[in-house]
């Protein structure tokens, strides 16, 4: 499933760069409210398979691979939760384009540690990768199932994305009417945990979410196509708030920030996110190409149970291959 977008989801990146204009201690200011977390850049210990990704074939050079990660928690102090949103990001800058490969959350992959259903095993469903090991280890996992060659993650805690939207003015979104229903019980369930009332939807059709709404909208997964139109409901979401960023003026979107920017841990440092976001404005790259795996095509994902437990089963070899080439377009050998 490829298709090629133009929205202004670089638009975050962009304030950052203009933040930066401003002189060193304005853009310091706002990424010190990041949680930069360092990891090992050992190829070994991140599963990189160092005989196809080396600089004599300048991939390293060529494409920058960052994990990223939405996780879900209902209590970000005790549990880290589960990372229902994972994706992969890749800066290409043999073709000048940036690209977002979604992988979905309940695919089986191999070499972590199984639970529950797969408990004694070295299989789970990928979106516990995080809670097992922290950011190191979920790029680890990534890696040794699709044979990439990621050195950094970035994750962001959605407990507090209710607060993201709010802080744009909210989104227009088109509910439909079987979708009003299930994304009120999750109204109710965040209302609950801030302790406030919740603002339920009252009708189908267009309409202005506020953030609690928006997040139980973004939760929806059984109406529909399941977890395939889930992941289109997140990213229809996040392309409002960033189309709600681009039209804010400088001090609101720094505003904005300032509520994203907690909620964010990487281990990419100032320096590495001040050279990337330089270079996307400087080539003034906005076209963004999309990807997810399992692709939807007949022999590439299939039902696969483990003791009555239900997992998302996918062909390796097809899936890696399609994703290599989406990422490296050829230049990968």
């Amino acid at each position: 499933m490829k298709k090629k977008i133009f929205v202004p989801v670089t638009i975050v990146l962009v304030i950052i760069a203009i933040i930066a204009g401003s002189g060193y201690l304005a853009i310091n200011s706002k990424l010190s409210k990041i949680k930069i977390t360092k990891i090992s850049k050992n190829p070994s210990d991140l599963s990189i398979n160092t005989k196809r990704f080396n600089t004599a074939n300048d991939i390293s050079k060529n494409y920058t691979n960052i994990l990223l990660m939405g996780s879900d928690s209902r209590d970000p102090e005790t549990d880290p939760g589960l990372v229902d949103s994972i994706m992969i990001l890749t800066l290409d800058k043999a073709h000048n384009k940036i690209k977002i490969t979604s992988l979905m959350r309940d695919m089986l992959i191999d070499n972590i540690q199984g639970e529950g259903a797969t408990a004694g095993t070295t299989q789970d469903r990928i979106n516990v990768i995080y809670k097992q090991g922290g950011g190191q280890y979920s790029i680890k996992a990534i890696n040794s199932n699709f044979d990439m060659d990621i050195k950094d993650y970035i994750k962001v805690d959605f407990t507090h994305f209710d607060k993201i939207v709010d802080a744009v003015g909210g989104i227009d979104m088109d509910v439909s009417a079987d979708e009003v229903e299930v994304a009120n019980g999750y109204i109710r369930e965040a209302a609950k945990l801030e302790g406030t009332t919740p603002p339920l939807l009252t009708q189908g059709g267009m309409q202005h979410l506020n953030g609690i709404q928006a997040l139980g909208y973004s939760r929806i997964r059984y109406v529909g196509r399941t977890d395939f139109q889930r992941t289109e409901r997140q990213r229809a979401v996040l392309t409002q708030v960033f189309r709600k960023l681009y039209s804010l003026n400088i001090a609101d979107a720094t505003a904005a920030l300032d509520t994203i920017f907690p909620d964010v841990e990487t281990s990419l440092s100032k320096t590495d996110i001040l050279s990337d976001v330089s270079y996307i404005v400087t080539n003034k790259i906005r076209t963004i190409e999309q990807f997810r795996l399992p692709e939807d095509k007949p022999g590439y994902n299939y039902t696969k149970m483990i003791n009555d437990t239900y997992f998302l089963g996918w062909d390796k070899t097809l899936n890696v291959a399609d994703l290599h080439q989406f990422i490296f377009e050829g230049d990968l050998k």
